[in-house]
């Protein structure tokens, strides 16, 4: 009913809007074709009165031969002058008709022709540092620099999860028996956007200056790490070889894309070499990519991207398959859900990020071009790699209990969350890495059996395999449509929602509860959760976070919510007195291989729970021997190995016996698309792609949408 609500205020607010703005357009100024038809109209008639009296001159046989000839003469001059006059006024009403559709061409309000731009609604609505576009600093990462203006050596397939070479010419070549040495040829003939050729040369300069830049650059930590410091030679000008630190199996996700970006970013050795690389801010970069940045907003609102002339000679050129590439590519704030929705409806925008499900019915109302993913609940692509859920501080107290972490889940009514909050359209999971297509079969189907057998310390089995079924069961009594007839699509189950379980647990740590019916710690003080979440510029995550909120408290946990901007909510979670519990997205698992996410889960990075120190890994302190034993034993198997996958199916256990982490859904990506402008865009019958602008992957969809002719 809350919904319902929502989605009908939200439905009149939005077609008030549209009509405000339809009765203040202006009219189209005609006087100048009108005037063009009056001199056609006259230069018709003129030639009518020639013509006629020609043939009167013709047809009358007193008259003499000279009085003939002057008629038909007269006549033949009347006839060329209103042909002159017709002439001139096609001429004239051409050119009136010319400027009309000029003066209607639309544009955007950075000046360029609305039906050659397509525009993205930002991930991160405002960027703090838009002129930074150095990839080894805090650079603005979120708007086209990785999907549309660099290239990568390895870029991933997101509708397979397949690891192809972009800018190398293959796989890269294992030199020897430990996997410590590698030969990675370059593809010949790409060029960056000032007109040199990529080669050999960058690969190293990027190489020797992300160590030099190491205690400066914040973002080359993945290579420092990882490759051996001076292990790199370059053998011709399309080969180099490269040395890591240890055994690697996953080099061209290391050096390459796993995800939505690469670790391994190559600079312009003839640019960078003349700036202090270390600090050189790279404001207009020259790119890899087809696009190049053709202005920005100084206040990080919007980025515009303008095709590069030479962009068939581009790092992924080869992408497009029929010539075509949109002129200018447009990231773009257009402002918090409440009003972008009515610029969504307008045509103003192509591709939006997060938009809440009743906003979108409500837009779909008024504008048929807005369609989702998918026909059928939930709707929307859920195939993220990232996953949400509570992110908890386990060194900090009462969190470092694990009753009090099963506690917190069994208090938590995901269903009415689901529902209130994303109606009903997500895909809940218990495991820490999202239920896709791609791993759904090597990492949940096995374990299923496990989960419906698995107890608590005290014997109670928390685990509701009919979670999906329920919910289904629940949207249809609320009247919902298009629910999917496997209800396994909601998930393939969640933990069941149990205030009493929970309140046993609490009482097992020493728990009270006071006269109000609220938890009291140990202590006898009230227990107040700190539950940081997303303001405003990720409306679903906050509708999430305020819902879950609302869950605590009526099982009498008092929950504090603190909303935080995007920048704040990337720094909170890297240290440990500034967060107890935080809904966020993390254990970002895309490929069969889990070694990016979980290999940061080291004791090296366990600090005190109240302690200030940056935390660059290992953001919930899970300190869990046999879980660190697995991740380094990992490290020396083929990633699609069966062992390999074995032992993420262990770690996956360890998640679920500790609750180290609260996970909750598949990030529900609410992402609708305009299609007045342009189409092609990944659906559920055409997933060549994920449709997420923020992902490296963006590229696919750039090089295969086409316009509509609107």
């Amino acid at each position: 009913m809350i919904t319902n609500k929502r989605y009908i205020v939200g439905l009149l607010i939005l077609l008030m809007s549209i009509l405000i703005g339809a009765c203040s357009s202006a009219p189209v100024d005609t006087t100048a074709i009108d005037a063009a038809n009056a001199t056609a109209a006259t230069a018709e008639a003129k030639l009518a009165e020639a013509e006629a009296a020609a043939a009167k001159a013709e047809a009358n046989a007193a008259a003499s031969a000279e009085e003939i000839a002057a008629a038909k003469a007269e006549a033949e001059a009347a006839k060329v002058e209103a042909e002159a006059a017709m002439a001139a006024a096609e001429t004239a009403k051409a050119e009136a008709a010319a400027a009309v559709p000029a003066a209607e061409v639309e544009m955007t309000d950075v000046g360029t022709p609305r039906n050659e731009t397509l525009i993205f609604q930002t991930f991160d609505r405002q960027t703090a540092d838009p002129g930074n576009m150095n990839p080894m600093l805090a650079y603005a990462r979120w708007r086209g620099f990785r999907e549309l203006g660099w290239g990568w050596l390895w870029e991933t397939d997101t509708g397979t999860g397949e690891s192809y070479g972009e800018l190398a010419a293959g796989p890269a070549e294992p030199l020897n028996d430990e996997h410590t040495k590698f030969r990675v040829k370059l593809k010949e003939g790409i060029y960056w956007s000032d007109g040199v050729e990529f080669t050999a040369d960058d690969v190293i300069y990027t190489l020797e200056t992300n160590f030099a830049c190491k205690d400066i650059a914040t973002r080359v930590t993945g290579v420092v790490t990882y490759v051996k410091e001076g292990g790199w030679e370059k053998i011709d000008d399309y080969t180099v070889e490269i040395e890591t630190q240890k055994p690697s199996y996953d080099f061209q996700q290391n050096l390459g894309v796993r995800t939505w970006g690469s670790n391994f970013v190559p600079l312009p050795k003839h640019v960078f070499e003349k700036e202090n690389a270390c600090e050189f801010r790279n404001t207009y970069p020259v790119t890899l990519g087809p696009y190049v940045i053709k202005e920005f907003d100084e206040n990080g609102f919007w980025h515009l991207w303008e095709l590069r002339e030479d962009w068939q000679r581009s790092a992924w050129a080869d992408l497009d398959k029929d010539g075509f590439m949109p002129k200018y590519v447009l990231y773009k704030d257009y402002g918090p859900e409440e009003t972008r929705s009515l610029s969504f409806v307008q045509n103003a925008y192509d591709v939006d990020t997060f938009m809440s499900p009743d906003t979108i019915k409500a837009v779909q109302n008024l504008n048929d071009s807005v369609t989702t993913f998918s026909p059928t609940m939930p709707y929307h692509n859920m195939d993220d790699a990232c996953v949400y859920g509570m992110l908890i501080n386990m060194q900090q107290p009462p969190y470092d209990l694990k009753n009090v972490r099963w506690a917190l889940a069994l208090a938590m009514d995901l269903e009415s969350i689901a529902i209130n909050a994303v109606s009903g359209e997500a895909i809940v999971s218990p495991w820490p890495m999202a239920d896709t297509q791609i791993l759904r079969p090597i990492y949940y189907d096995p374990l299923q059996p496990w989960l419906e057998e698995f107890t608590l310390d005290d014997g109670y089995q928390p685990f509701n395999p009919n979670f999906g079924a329920e919910l289904a069961a629940k949207l249809k009594e609320g009247g919902a449509e298009d629910i999917p007839e496997d209800t396994t699509d909601f998930g393939v189950g969640w933990w069941k929602y149990d205030v009493e379980e929970a309140a046993k647990l609490l009482e097992a740590e020493g728990f009270t509860k006071n006269a109000d019916g609220n938890w009291l710690l140990p202590s006898g003080e009230e227990w107040v959760v700190n539950l940081i979440i997303p303001s405003d510029w990720n409306k679903v995550m906050q509708r999430i976070g305020f819902a879950v909120a609302d869950s605590w408290r009526t099982a009498g946990i008092q929950t504090n919510v603190r909303q935080v901007d995007s920048a704040e909510n990337s720094t909170v979670q890297t240290i440990n007195a500034q967060h107890e519990v935080q809904f966020m997205w993390t254990n970002c698992i895309f490929t069969p291989s889990w070694m990016g996410a979980w290999q940061e889960l080291q004791p090296g990075h366990i600090k005190a729970g109240d302690s200030q120190e940056r935390n660059d890994a290992n953001r919930q302190q899970w300190d869990n021997e046999t879980v660190y034993k697995l991740v380094e034993d990992s490290k020396s198997l083929e990633q699609d190995s069966e062992e390999f996958y074995e032992n993420g199916r262990l770690i996956m256990k360890e998640f679920v016996t500790d609750m180290s982490w609260i996970n909750m859904m598949n990030i529900p990506t609410t992402i609708p698309t305009n299609e007045h402008y342009w189409t092609g865009f990944p659906k559920a019958d055409n997933y060549y792609a994920v449709p997420y602008s923020w992902w490296s992957s963006a590229k696919e969809m750039v090089a295969a949408i086409q316009p509509t002719g609107n």
